[in-house]
């Protein structure tokens, strides 16, 4: 009886192309069993009788048969032999690390790309049409007069954007800009000091004037309006964001931390980062004067 339960089954898998679905509850290894002959494409005419499916479906499929009377094993005789998922995943590990790596290095070097393309190095007109451009704001060193960023030309200038309130980063990058324009000086240079509120709704004239004279006698302090500081900001992409509770009047405001190199004709050359200290910018503008030829 077991050889004749064979036949049909091997009759009916050859049948079916082994493309049809296997009957409820048949074991794995009746379709994984190497004894079972590779059938030909379905379709093949001569294989199989529609007799042949009748009678498997009399006896309540192969597979339930096969289960009867051969046990948990079905017709494969071999032992089974557990699944080898130990290097499947370390080669799947190995390529995910691959794939997220070269990721990362293409984003770095697009990112890396991008920066240099705002920075203005490759032509003026690349670092005009991205960022920077004259605005109008007013001068907190003079008591809130009127004052365009084009009183500056013929002269370098630094620009910094924060807030008064700022508990510890904006302190920080404002003694480093005084820093560095000390020591741009003692190597020949002059580079003025500007810095521009982000947080006009509390940073009036008089406490823009007192904040800015606690780090260096020539920097200069701008306020203005709400939109006015935005429109500032805007010209030179400035990230900023208010973030605490509504009403709170301690609030504070996310930016990004850049300062900005300006040129004697009020175009944006370059840009520093918080990663940079003052001497490292120092010496890089003192290059990019000399580059400039003023």
């Amino acid at each position: 009886m077991f050889g004749q339960m064979r036949q049909l089954a091997q009759a009916a898998v050859v049948a079916a192309g082994r493309l049809s679905p296997p009957a409820l509850g048949t074991p794995a290894s009746l379709l994984a069993s190497k004894h079972l002959p590779r059938g030909p494409a379905l379709g093949t005419p001569g294989l199989a009788s529609s007799a042949v499916w009748a009678s498997v479906r009399g006896q309540r499929g192969v597979a339930e048969a096969a289960a009867r009377l051969g046990g948990a094993r079905g017709y494969c005789s071999a032992p089974r032999v557990a699944p080898r998922q130990g290097p499947v995943g370390w080669v799947s590990l190995a390529l995910t690390c691959a794939t997220g790596g070269g990721l990362l290095y293409y984003y770095e070097r697009e990112r890396s790309r991008r920066l240099e393309s705002i920075s203005g190095k490759t032509g003026p007109s690349v670092g005009k049409a991205a960022i920077g451009g004259d605005f109008t704001l007013q001068n907190a060193n003079q008591d809130g007069k009127k004052f365009s960023t084009t009183e500056l030309h013929g002269k370098y200038a630094l620009i910094y954007f924060g807030f008064t309130m700022c508990p510890d980063i904006c302190p920080d990058e404002m003694e480093k800009m005084a820093e560095c324009v000390d020591l741009v000086a003692k190597g020949g240079g002059e580079v003025v000091p500007v810095f521009v509120t982000i947080d006009p709704e509390r940073d009036t004239v008089q406490r823009v004037k007192e904040y800015v004279k606690e780090f260096h006698p020539k920097m200069v302090g701008l306020t203005g309006s709400v939109e006015a500081c935005k429109d500032a900001a805007r010209k030179y992409r400035v990230y900023h964001h208010r973030t605490g509770a509504e009403g709170d009047p301690d609030y504070l405001v996310d930016h990004s931390i850049i300062m900005y190199l300006v040129d004697k004709g009020g175009e944006f050359i370059t840009f520093y980062g918080k990663n940079l200290e003052a001497k490292q910018m120092a010496d890089a503008i003192l290059e990019e004067m000399k580059r400039l030829g003023h």
